[in-house]
C-alpha cells in the first residue's frame, strides 16, 4: 500500500513524458549510493596526488631535549637541546607515487564510466518491462472490453430466443475471465512502475527509449574493458611503488644544542645534523611485494575475463536480436491470418452459422496472436538495447 501511494503521488507531481533517455539516466545516476560513492571518491583521490607531489614522504617531527645534574650532584650541569627530522624520499620513489596517483585518478574515473553503463543497462532493462506491462494492459483491457459487448449481445439474443442459457454463461465466463486478466495485468504494471521510479525518482519514461542497435566488434574504450584496464595500471603502479620503497623513508635530523659544564660555566652552542637510515629486510619486503605481485596478475585475469564474457555476450546479444526480428515478422503474419480469421467466423456467427464455442475459440487464438506480436515488438526492441548494453554505447 506504502509503495502504491508513492507511485500516485509520483505520477501527480512528475511531467507526462520525460526529455530524453540520457536525462533519466542523469537522474538515476544522482539516486544511485553507488554513484554518489564514486564521485566523493574523487576528493580522496586528490589528497593522494597532493601528498605524491609533497617535498616529504611523510609528516616532519620535531626533537625536544633536556639533561641536568639536579638530581644527583646539582652542580649546574644544563644542556637544551632543539632540532626536528625530516623525511626523505628513497630514489625513484616519490616518482613511482606520482604514477601510482594517477594511475589511482585514471582508475577512479573508469570505475565511474563503467558504473555508469551498468546503471544504464539497469534503466534500460526496468524501461522496457514498464513499456511490456502497459502494452499487455491495454491488450487486456481491449479484450475484456469486446468480451463484454460480446456477453451482451448473446444475453440480447438468448432473451430473443436465438441461442440458448448455456451460450450466455460462456459469454460470461469469457468476460469474467478477461476482467481478472485485466487486474492481474494491472498489478505487474504497478510493479514495473515501482522499480522503474526505485531507480530513477521518477514514473515518467523517456520519450527516445526506441535505440538503433549498433554493429560491429567490441570497441577499445568500451567501459568495462577500461574500468579492468585501468586496474592493471593502479596494480602496475602499486608493484612500482613497492619496488622503490625497500625500506622505510630515510630521516635527517637538524638540531641545536646549548649546555654548559657546571653553575659557573657559560653556555655554549653545537648544531648538529645527523642522517637515519633504515636497513631492507627480506622480512619487510617479501609481503609487501607478494601482495603486489598477486594484485597485479589478479588484474591481468580479471582483464581476460572481462573480454571474453564480453565477445560472448555480444554474439549473443547479436544473435537474440536477429531471432527478435524473425519472431516478429512470424508474429505479425500470424496476426494477420487471426484477423481475418476472426472476422470470418464473427460474420458467421452473427448470421447463425457458426455457433458461440467456436467464435470464443477463434477470438482466444486472435487476442494471443496480438498479444505475441505486442511483446515481440517490445522483445525485438529490447534486443536492440540489449547489443547497445553489450557493446558500451552510453544514451
Amino acid at each position: 500500500m506504502r509503495y502504491t501511494l508513492l507511485i500516485l503521488g509520483l505520477l501527480l507531481t512528475q511531467p507526462v513524458v520525460a526529455a530524453s533517455l540520457r536525462t533519466i539516466l542523469d537522474q538515476a545516476w544522482e539516486n544511485s549510493p553507488q554513484a554518489q560513492t564514486l564521485e566523493a571518491r574523487r576528493a580522496e583521490s586528490d589528497a593522494q596526488t597532493i601528498a605524491a607531489n609533497s617535498l616529504l614522504p611523510g609528516t616532519p617531527a620535531v626533537i625536544l631535549g633536556h639533561r641536568g645534574d639536579q638530581l644527583n650532584s646539582n652542580a649546574g650541569k644544563r644542556e637544551w637541546e632543539v632540532g626536528i627530522a625530516l623525511p626523505i624520499w628513497l630514489p625513484g620513489q616519490r616518482d613511482a607515487r606520482q604514477r601510482q596517483a594517477q594511475a589511482g585518478k585514471d582508475s577512479l574515473e573508469a570505475n565511474i564510466r563503467a558504473l555508469r553503463l551498468k546503471l544504464a543497462g539497469e534503466l534500460r532493462e526496468a524501461i522496457w518491462h514498464v513499456r511490456q506491462a502497459e502494452a499487455q494492459t491495454r491488450l487486456d483491457e481491449e479484450h475484456a472490453l469486446t468480451a463484454k459487448k460480446l456477453a451482451e449481445d448473446v444475453a440480447r439474443r438468448v432473451r430473443a430466443g436465438e441461442l440458448a442459457k448455456t451460450d450466455l454463461n460462456l459469454a460470461q465466463n469469457e468476460w469474467r475471465t478477461a476482467q481478472a486478466a485485466v487486474l492481474q495485468g494491472r498489478n505487474r504494471l504497478l510493479q514495473a512502475q515501482q522499480a522503474y521510479a526505485t531507480l530513477t525518482g521518477m514514473t515518467a519514461l523517456p520519450d527516445d527509449i526506441a535505440e538503433s542497435a549498433q554493429t560491429g566488434y567490441l570497441p577499445d574504450d568500451h567501459p568495462l574493458l577500461e574500468e579492468a584496464r585501468q586496474a592493471i595500471e593502479a596494480a602496475q603502479a602499486q608493484v612500482r611503488v613497492v619496488s622503490n620503497s625497500s625500506r622505510d623513508n630515510p630521516e635527517v635530523e637538524l638540531s641545536t644544542r646549548r649546555e654548559r659544564g657546571n653553575l659557573n660555566d657559560p653556555y655554549a652552542g653545537t648544531v648538529a645534523i645527523s642522517l637515519r637510515l633504515p636497513l631492507s629486510t627480506e622480512a619487510r619486503n617479501l609481503p609487501l611485494i607478494s601482495v603486489a605481485q598477486t594484485a597485479l596478475t589478479g588484474a591481468h585475469s580479471e582483464y581476460t575475463r572481462v573480454r571474453f564474457t564480453l565477445e560472448y555476450q555480444r554474439l549473443q546479444a547479436g544473435q537474440a536480436l536477429q531471432a527478435a526480428g524473425q519472431l516478429l515478422d512470424l508474429a505479425r503474419q500470424q496476426r494477420a491470418a487471426a484477423r481475418e480469421n476472426l472476422d470470418l467466423i464473427q460474420k458467421s456467427f452473427n448470421l447463425g452459422e457458426s455457433d458461440l464455442f467456436t467464435l470464443l475459440r477463434t477470438r482466444a487464438a486472435s487476442f494471443e496472436a496480438e498479444q505475441a506480436c505486442s511483446q515481440q515488438e517490445i522483445a525485438r526492441a529490447l534486443a536492440s538495447a540489449r547489443l547497445n548494453q553489450v557493446l558500451g554505447v552510453l544514451p
